[in-house]
């Protein structure tokens, strides 16, 4: 069924029900993913999925259900869901108190032109990129190319009436390189809302530049010194963080920056936000998922707190309002409060202009581990790979190290950022020079 039709007949529905306060999501998907292998289709799957999901406001109990239609059983099924709720004065239905951000698009006609044999070119030459860019290159796989197209509508009976389009298209791969006896793996992955601009050749040459650079790894010696965390690598670092800039996490005291608010907790060289506005952002919209505003917020500002993030249920319950994140990964799923794009400030400054003052930098490009570390405390002990700089220039490349200390104490001494900011799923960030970080091997 259309999208316009489900909306128009679950209000219909909802409105013969005596309820406190309604909320309608649809969402509309059509995907085409393609895995390359030997130059030839491995995999091709189309995906298209049409549903919707209700939510109702009873005596304080918030009820959910979905379907692929609404009919009288699923709106019953919310309606007994929030029935047998806990009872919480909190839970409600939410109303924008500020205008929707103007100009925020992040839908291209080119992708929606984008028919099955363009996705199956596009994933050849991907593979074919990662299999012409090192004579050494022994496996490629999970050589992907996906293109997506979906439709967001939200309408609640509190005055939301939302709409919104998007399209992606994205590539993954995996390598392997091999020199002797030595094999070093690679990946990488790349991702646009629009097709103008987006390299799908270039996602398989760095992936095995990465493999390549890492041949002939040594291990280094144990001791403390200067960390370049590349764009990669650091993205996961600030993934990892980012649930501690969520408000439920603050008000139940899990974490780290609770009672931080205003304080200098980071490196002066930081300013981090969350930025659901920015193009880069695969959850590029000028609405959560709840039909709130979105907006650009500012957590840390050159090093000092300026904010958290809050859906509509725990700004409720912290006396604050809605910074515009709540998330749904799909219409099969309750709105959960969350990051939605993670962006470092990049630096002015090139990096190669820091690091030719400094006699030895250990680059990390890979982390191995990172679920580990305490995302209350910030303590870690992860493996890396990576490549030992002098002044700048690479002397050999690392493998078998450890690195070890507290996430935030690390990025308390943060010397550099970078202006090479690259986007990895929610975040978007530049490499980080970190002034001295315990090294060891493994």
């Amino acid at each position: 069924m259309d999208i316009d039709l489900l909306m128009e007949k679950a209000v219909d529905l909802l409105g013969r029900r005596s309820v406190e306060a309604f909320e309608v999501f649809c969402s509309s998907t059509d995907t085409t993913r393609v895995e390359a292998k030997h130059q030839a289709v491995e995999t091709l799957n189309r995906h298209r999925e049409t549903g919707l999901a209700i939510r109702v406001l009873t005596s304080d109990g918030m009820g959910f259900a979905y379907g692929d239609e609404p009919d009288d059983a699923l709106v019953d099924a919310a309606v007994t869901s929030a029935r047998h709720q806990t009872r919480d004065d909190c839970h409600h239905v939410p109303c924008p108190s500020v205008p929707y951000p103007d100009g925020v698009t992040a839908f291209d006609p080119e992708a929606v032109t984008l028919d099955a044999d363009a996705c199956i070119d596009a994933a050849l030459r991907l593979e074919a990129a990662a299999r012409n860019a090192h004579s050494g290159v022994e496996h490629v796989r999970k050589a992907a190319f996906t293109r997506s197209m979906t439709e967001i509508r939200i309408v609640n009976s509190c005055g939301v009436a939302c709409r919104f389009p998007v399209t992606s298209v994205s590539a993954s791969v995996m390598c392997t390189v091999r020199r002797g006896e030595d094999v070093q793996s690679g990946y990488d992955f790349d991702f646009s809302h629009f097709v103008s601009g987006f390299d799908v050749e270039a996602v398989g040459r760095r992936a095995v530049e990465r493999a390549a650079a890492l041949l002939g790894a040594r291990r280094v010696a144990t001791r403390r010194m200067p960390v370049l965390f590349d764009s990669s690598s650091a993205s996961e670092i600030f993934d990892f963080i980012s649930e501690s800039f969520l408000g439920e996490n603050v008000l139940k005291g899990k974490s780290f920056l609770k009672d931080s608010l205003g304080m200098d907790r980071f490196s002066a060289c930081l300013t981090i936000v969350d930025d659901p506005l920015d193009v880069h952002a695969a959850d590029c919209c000028p609405f959560d998922g709840e039909g709130m505003p979105s907006m650009r917020t500012v957590l840390v500002d050159r090093g000092t707190v300026s904010a958290f993030l809050y859906d509509a249920y725990w700004a409720r319950r912290s006396g604050l309002s809605s910074t515009g994140n709540s998330v749904r990964s799909s219409y099969r799923a309750w709105p959960t409060l969350a990051s939605r794009h993670i962006s470092v400030v990049p630096g002015t400054v090139p990096l190669r202009e820091v690091l030719s003052g400094i006699p030895a930098v250990l680059k990390v490009m890979d982390i191995m581990g990172m679920h580990t570390a305490n995302p209350i405390t910030g303590e870690m002990s992860v493996g890396i790979n990576g490549i030992l700089l002098e002044h700048g220039e690479p002397v050999h490349p690392v493998r078998e190290a450890a690195i070890a200390g507290n996430i935030f104490d690390m990025l308390g001494r943060v010397i550099a950022v970078g202006d090479d900011a690259r986007a990895f799923g929610h975040v978007l960030c530049p490499s980080i020079l970190v002034d001295s970080v315990d090294v060891g091997a493994q």
